[in-house]
């Protein structure tokens, strides 16, 4: 059979066993590489980053200069080190998770009832949650033929993914005027197929929170779950508030609220991968551990879907969350303030842009309506910035972390130069695409999977 043909199979071209690094060598050579070269081909990897724009992403915790300098970043490091070969499984490691697990449940105001794991990331976090409210639901409707979970169109899409698995439908309602779910809109849409409500805290489209009372309220009414997706804000919003900040009511003091999803490895500032999915009593979440003995091997339990987990991740969760402590998460919270105030006046006093929605935690969507946004997007990326954007409406998204000051000032003189260059007849880039996660390799001898 000649190279690229298929016999019942996915060809794969000879570039698939070749590496950028490798000068055409194989990936897996006979006797190996020098460690000198393992370590520049790792430093050439990552080249791009060199200027600490280029990190905007690393937003949470980075290590190019880009955040304030609280030495979070290397206590990260070496936590992470010290435990990289340790999993979940660990004793150590199960202190550090029922420690982290516990500090969360008192940020959000959970009762002596609660309970709560620690996930692989949130995604993760929103399939457990809605897993046990499909049990949940399955268990006390007899003839729940059509599961559906409700939601504002601006909600996360892992709920639609995990749908495929478990076997439930989504329906997405229409945001309000400030992009926020309408609680009139899904007080409408509930039916007795309803297993979830959703509620965001806030959205990672526009950085709005969903008006969690509210929904709590109709959730009640019906007999509905209601999960808040706090993966973006969870671990942000508790200091925003202690800084005085107005932030609605969105956790366990609410009523009706069964569960709140929140990442660590976001505004917890720790290392990828680590998450959390709390309930508020144990009933809620009794459908989630996996318990199997027939086997040769024993007892196999399993408190979440994933296995094994990186003992570093969480390592470096619990040992950023002690160094910070409230103070510590505090000033980086008005670090973020600062930034998303600088952003908020600037997008509201320039006349070619607006804001989008209140922007009320740590996420600022700016649009426009007599200049091109995407080409003041591909303008800011043109001067380093790894900024997203957005579709509907066309935005500039900015997640934000505790800037240093410099590199605030930077962000805004950039910004003003983008807007200024916009229009300009001299100046085009390529557009950027709108894209919020895209892990499928588009490469030669890489099988894609195109959607319809």
């Amino acid at each position: 059979m000649k190279t690229g043909e298929t016999h019942g199979k996915t060809a794969y071209s000879k570039s698939r066993n070749q590496s950028v690094f490798s000068d055409g060598d194989a990936l897996l050579s006979r006797k190996g590489i020098s460690r000198i070269e393992v370590e520049n081909a790792l430093l050439q990897a990552r080249a791009a980053d060199n200027d600490p724009r280029a990190t905007f992403c690393d937003r949470w915790i980075n290590d190019r200069g880009l955040l304030l300098d609280d030495d979070a970043i290397d206590v990260a490091k070496a936590a992470y080190l010290a435990f990289f070969s340790k999993n979940n499984s660990y004793p150590p490691i199960m202190r550090f998770e029922h420690e982290l697990v516990t500090m969360a449940l008192e940020l959000f105001h959970a009762g002596p009832e609660a309970i709560g794991s620690l996930t692989s990331g949130g995604s993760e976090s929103l399939f457990l949650a809605t897993a046990s409210a499909l049990s949940a639901a399955r268990r006390d409707r007899p003839g729940l033929a059509m599961p559906e979970v409700l939601m504002a169109e601006s909600g996360h899409p892992a709920f639609e993914k995990y749908g495929r698995y478990l076997g439930y439908t989504v329906r997405r309602v229409p945001v309000d005027h400030e992009f926020r779910a309408d609680p009139l809109a899904i007080a409408r849409a509930v039916t007795y197929n309803t297993i979830m409500i959703v509620a965001s805290v806030s959205s990672w489209t526009h950085g709005a929170c969903d008006p969690v009372t509210e929904l709590a309220e109709i959730a009640l009414s019906g007999g509905v779950w209601l999960h808040v997706d706090a993966c973006v804000g969870g671990f942000l919003a508790p200091f925003v508030r202690d800084l005085g900040r107005d932030v609605p009511d969105f956790d366990f003091q609410t009523p009706g609220v069964a569960s709140i999803s929140s990442d660590f490895h976001k505004y917890g500032y720790s290392a990828k991968g680590v998450s959390g999915v709390f309930y508020r009593n144990g009933d809620l979440a009794q459908s989630q551990p996996f318990v199997f003995d027939a086997w040769s091997a024993g007892l196999y339990r399993s408190p979440v879907f994933t296995g094994t987990r990186s003992g570093g991740a969480i390592a470096a969760a619990w040992a950023v969350a002690r160094y910070l402590g409230r103070e510590g998460y505090c000033r980086r919270a008005a670090q973020i303030l600062k930034l998303r105030d600088v952003l908020v006046k600037y997008a509201t006093v320039t006349p070619e842009l607006r804001l989008l929605g209140r922007a009320e935690l740590g996420t600022v969507a700016i649009g426009s309506n007599n200049v091109d946004i995407y080409a003041v997007a591909a303008e800011l990326r043109a001067r380093g910035w790894t900024i997203n954007v957005l579709k509907n409406p066309p935005a500039v998204q900015l997640v934000l972390g505790p800037l240093r000051d410099e590199y605030i000032k930077q962000l805004i003189s950039d910004f003003k130069s983008a807007v200024e260059n916009a229009g300009r007849d001299d100046i085009a880039l390529e557009p950027p695409l709108v894209v919020y996660s895209d892990e499928i390799l588009d490469l030669p001898g890489f099988p894609v999977f195109r959607g319809n």
